[in-house]
């Protein structure tokens, strides 16, 4: 009796905890201020942290350990380690990182191009995606650069797309992938090809190690996608420095010749 009466309370606590956790956070989309996005990203790395620790402890006690393969309860297994803030990471990617994309050749350019025939019906290709740098340290921030087109039978104008970037990272205790998170970017877009730019930010308390961002496209039910792999250590940071360092002797000594 007692026992399921701590159970019903423990469910209402998590419950209680997990809408409160992301009442103040703004949508995913909402256009902020480098000081808004700051505080967003504080506030939700904080609230989902919090929740892996609290969530995970409550739903172990009211499943046991056999039946605890939640998201949540994952998160709160993981509390204490680099891949509990890694989770939370991917948990607030849309306060972290962004994409937009904008027309850089119309449809009669693109089908020349790629030798493109009404016969094809729909296609959604990515033609190249990159990370510049591919290291990086804690704290940084990472640029993303693509290009894709669509394209469809005649007839047809404009398409819905949903530009998507995708966030894993190596797992090296398990030696295996973990998706951290994914953030969608519907559009409208006319035919033809289009260019995509974004950033991330790395936080600086994220754990060092693999990981690997995707750009996938998708349009009237073809999609595509591409992946490239980017490395986070700490020693990024003081090779940085160091070149920023020899850079500017180097300016000063073609100065100093002129």
């Amino acid at each position: 009796m007692k026992s399921g009466f701590a159970r019903s309370i423990a469910v209402v606590v998590l419950i209680t905890f997990i809408f409160g956790a992301c009442a103040s956070l703004p949508p995913s989309g909402t256009a902020l201020t480098e000081e808004e996005r700051a505080s967003a990203q504080k506030t939700c790395i904080a609230k989902y942290t919090a929740l892996g620790a609290v969530g995970g402890a409550a739903l172990g006690y009211l499943l046991g350990s056999k039946n605890a393969k939640l998201e949540t309860t994952a998160i709160g297994a993981a509390a204490g380690g680099a891949l509990a803030f890694a989770i939370a990471y991917g948990k607030c990617l849309a306060y972290y990182s962004n994409l937009t994309s904008f027309p850089v050749a119309g449809r009669r350019e693109t089908a020349q191009k790629i030798g493109y025939k009404p016969s094809q019906g729909y296609l959604t290709k990515i033609e190249n995606f990159s990370l510049n740098p591919q290291g990086v340290a804690p704290g940084g921030k990472v640029k993303m650069n693509g290009s894709y087109y669509v394209m469809a039978p005649p007839g047809e104008q404009e398409v819905k797309v949903t530009e998507t970037r995708m966030l894993s990272y190596y797992d090296p205790e398990k030696k295996e992938w973990t998706d951290l998170g994914a953030v969608d970017n519907e559009i409208t877009s006319a035919l033809g090809t289009r260019k995509a730019e974004g950033n991330f930010d790395i936080p600086k308390d994220v754990p060092e190690g693999r990981y690997r961002v995707t750009m996938k496209v998708s349009a009237q039910g073809k999609e595509d996608e591409m992946t490239k792999e980017l490395t986070v250590k700490k020693e990024y940071a003081f090779s940085g420095v160091f070149l920023s360092a020899k850079l500017q002797s180097l300016s000063e000594d073609f100065a100093t010749l002129e």
